[in-house]
């Protein structure tokens, strides 16, 4: 698989991939290159690799209903104290911080479908914000590992 080129400055990388799931190592290669290059612990590469991992595979699966080809920008940004992982797509709008998490003590079959990916998000990651801008017709999900 071909490496999708970087841009960005000293602390703030990207990368864009297509909305195609077998692109999806990509972003995890790109995190732990990011954490690395930061010499951040490895137990924070695996808890934000994990949540951007679901974050993204929701973007793929159900951000785009059409079928329709686009792409999804993931940048990160180092400081003294957090890295910051913002992830940003044109498709379906979708607010995974206003979810609330799924009943886990109930019967497998009882259990309504969805909410585990958004629920390992919000406890592998400190912060989850959404925002969606309109008259530029994307959304942004930033996820911040406080350090």
């Amino acid at each position: 698989m071909a490496t999708l080129p970087l841009t960005g400055t000293l602390n703030r990388n990207e990368i864009s991939i297509p909305n195609k799931i077998q692109f999806l190592p990509l972003v995890g290669e790109f995190l732990r290159s990011e954490m690395q290059r930061f010499k951040l612990a490895e137990s924070l590469v695996f808890d934000v690799q994990i949540a951007v991992d679901e974050a993204v595979t929701n973007i793929i699966q159900y951000a785009f209903p059409d079928g329709r080809d686009s792409k999804i920008d993931i940048s990160c940004s180092y400081n003294a104290n957090r890295f910051t992982v913002q992830i940003r797509d044109n498709g379906v709008p979708f607010d995974p911080t206003g979810v609330s998490k799924p009943e886990l003590g109930e019967q497998l079959e009882e259990r309504t479908e969805g909410g585990l990916g958004v629920m390992f998000m919000q406890e592998l990651m400190d912060e989850l914000h959404y925002e969606y801008k309109e008259p530029e017709g994307y959304e942004e999900l930033t996820l911040v590992k406080k350090l």
